[in-house]
């Protein structure tokens, strides 16, 4: 009788395949990952720009006009993410258009006691480039 003792363990090639399967799912959950993120951090400057704009309405019921900066709502504070920048454009000033992606397409007329308000992702972030902003009228670009 010939026994011969079997070697216990994986072959390189074994090893070579496991390692790619695992690159391919840690590739496939970083990309979902990352897109989570961005969709979560792009809802809360949503939510934010639509605070601004009740606490622009509650300004303009008690002063009646509208305020002409943040520094006027002690109240707000703009969450736990830090990536977006959030401002009143002005009041009273043409609504902008051009390749800004603001939701006025077609009035450049400026609106005398109305207000924008933008949230403009930092630059380096991984929300760069991005553009909300919404006015007195509830005009906005995003849902």
């Amino acid at each position: 009788m010939n026994t011969q003792k079997r070697n216990k363990g994986f072959s390189l090639i074994e090893l070579i395949v496991a390692m790619a399967i695992i690159a391919i799912l840690s590739a496939a959950a970083i990309t979902v990952y990352t897109g989570s993120i961005l969709k979560a951090r792009r809802t809360e400057a949503y939510s934010n720009l639509s605070a601004l704009r009740m606490f622009q309405e509650q300004f303009f019921a008690e002063n009646t006009n509208y305020a002409p900066t943040l520094a006027s709502f002690p109240g707000f504070t703009p969450g736990p993410s830090t990536e977006y920048i959030y401002a009143i454009a002005g009041i009273g000033i043409a609504l902008p258009a051009g390749p800004v992606p603001v939701p006025y397409t077609g009035i450049t007329a400026a609106q005398t006691n109305c207000f924008v308000i933008t949230a403009v992702g930092i630059a380096n972030s991984t929300v760069a480039g991005d553009v909300f902003a919404i006015d007195c009228n509830n005009r906005k670009n995003f849902q």
